[in-house]
């Protein structure tokens, strides 16, 4: 019996929130409490930060993917997919009967690892297999294989800036959401609960007759008690969130990671730019004399 009061009271007060919002949403209520400005102020804040955490982490999760710059149409096999430009290096090396017992071990090797699906990987082994068909001899094909090199060291270096940002971007601008945000955000609900049972009270003490008009005077009391408990326990909540550091940390190990990322690419891409530039000007040379002495 007990039992089924306790869940009566638990339904009677729901009801009596339920329509304590309705009335408000109609215009009709009599009574609204005013909620603090600063508590108003801070929800604001917060809905903001909640908001910037999302944005931004619609846009950084794509680091979770490595593949996420691969192009969609190319249709790689799983022999190109397991050469690295060491592989196709020996490849040069080999007489056409060696390459092609090399190739069929190779395409039967199950267990071989598949290199990373990513724009600068994807260029490597381009470059390094027209480095095979050319052969290093032609200048072309010996640019291709340093070319591809550089290639495959940005992609590792691209594998190694998409973990950073996974591990101390994404993953912890995640946990600040799911957790903080929306620990605030459940004691905000509370706080809306606590109010809309506090109106309510007063709306039934305003028709209560005056036999029962202490107990309902004492509801209020309580409705009022709950009301600041759980107004302070939010704002404490709501606080804490905007005042950690967290947020702007997150930002900076995103910026080192990035910043760190181009500039080994940019030093790679640099050094092997003088090298390229010096073949092409000789090749011109050459094509130029060449067609002198034509």
């Amino acid at each position: 019996m007990e039992k089924f009061t306790s869940k009566l009271m638990v339904f009677n007060k729901s009801l009596s929130q339920a329509r304590q919002y309705a009335a408000e949403k109609f215009g009709t209520a009599e009574e609204v409490t005013e909620l603090p400005q600063e508590y108003l102020e801070l929800e604001k804040r917060v809905d903001a930060l909640r908001t910037v955490h999302a944005n931004l982490l619609r846009v950084t999760r794509i680091h979770t993917n490595s593949s996420y710059d691969y192009p969609g149409q190319l249709q790689e096999s799983v022999g190109e997919l397991t050469r690295s430009v060491q592989d196709q290096l020996k490849v040069l090396t080999q007489a056409p009967a060696e390459r092609a017992a090399e190739a069929e071990s190779h395409q039967a090797e199950s267990t071989t690892p598949t290199l990373p699906k990513t724009l600068p990987h994807a260029l490597s082994r381009a470059s390094a297999q027209g480095a095979v068909l050319l052969g290093t001899e032609d200048p072309f094909g010996a640019a291709l294989l340093k070319y591809a090199a550089v290639q495959e060291k940005i992609g590792e270096h691209r594998i190694r800036m998409d973990k950073e940002i996974t591990q101390k971007f994404v993953q912890r601008f995640s946990t600040t959401l799911n957790t903080e945000i929306q620990f605030a955000m459940k004691a905000r609900r509370n706080v809306q609960s606590t109010r809309l049972a506090l109106d309510a009270a007063k709306a039934r003490y305003k028709s209560t007759n005056a036999e029962k008009s202490e107990a309902a005077r004492l509801e209020i009391e309580q409705a009022e008690d709950q009301f600041v408990a759980a107004v302070e326990d939010a704002t404490t909540l709501m606080k804490s969130i905007l005042e950690k550091p967290e947020p702007l940390r997150n930002l900076a190990d995103l910026l080192n990671a990035q910043m760190a990322f181009y500039k080994e690419a940019y030093e790679s891409l640099a050094e092997l730019a003088p090298e390229i530039d010096e073949m092409q000007v000789t090749q011109e040379t050459l094509y130029r004399n060449n067609n002198r002495n034509d």
